[in-house]
């Protein structure tokens, strides 16, 4: 779980994914998108720098594409933010289309590994699964608004009875029906959950993603909460 085999050797490349002219959402913001962008993976396969040899006092930001980095310079991403902020090292364990389950297994990994400190995750589409080792956008056998919600607030559960601090936030639009988000911001989250739901404000190269002030944001938000 703390490696991504795909993306272990690859070469230095100027686009990922979505962030590619072909894949961006929308061509003319693409274009006219001025900053240097270029993705690098360590020997774990995450877009960060080597992990240093002594990790009991590192933060380990756990999420998707949206803490990758993707259309963004790696040094605006959440966590490059936060590090620069903190002035400790805060590991980027993005994943691009990584499911809340596979989140789920990573922290608990982390805990068994490392007993860390401090964990930060950025959860993700309520409708991703893990599914047969791998993520998908949905679970065949198992998807819904009601089941949606009962798979996240497992995954949430389990994590936030670790025996480490967990800062948890949500993703842009990670619920779209809005009488759900409703439910989740104003009636049982407030009751039972603590969870930092991600307003963004700006865009990506890739058109999709936030950019550097909505990462300024969540690094603000992270911190208040620390």
């Amino acid at each position: 779980m703390l490696r991504i085999e795909n993306r272990v050797g690859m070469p230095e490349s100027k686009t990922s994914s979505t962030d590619s002219p072909e894949l961006c959402v929308d061509p003319e913001h693409y274009k006219s998108y001025t900053k240097q962008i270029s993705y690098r993976w360590n020997s774990r396969g995450f877009r960060d720098d080597e992990w240093p040899d002594d990790l009991s006092d590192v933060v380990w930001c756990v999420g998707d594409s949206f803490t990758v980095g993707i259309g963004q310079p790696f040094e605006e991403t959440w966590p490059s933010l936060l590090q620069k902020r903190l002035g400790k090292r805060c590991l980027n364990l993005g994943e691009d289309g990584c499911s809340n389950d596979t989140m789920c297994l990573r922290i608990q990994e982390i805990c068994r590994l490392y007993n860390p400190k401090t964990i930060a995750v950025m959860w993700s589409y309520l409708s991703r699964r893990r599914k047969h080792n791998k993520n998908v956008q949905y679970d065949r056998d198992d998807f819904g608004d009601k089941e949606d919600i009962t798979n996240f607030i497992k995954n949430y559960k389990i994590i936030n009875q670790l025996p480490t601090s967990v800062i948890n936030l949500m993703i842009p639009n990670a619920i779209t029906h809005p009488d759900i988000l409703n439910y989740f911001l104003e009636k049982e989250f407030k009751k039972n959950f603590k969870l930092i739901y991600v307003e963004q404000i700006d865009r990506a190269r890739c058109g999709i993603h936030f950019d550097i002030k909505t990462s300024e944001n969540v690094t603000k938000s992270i911190i208040q909460n620390m």
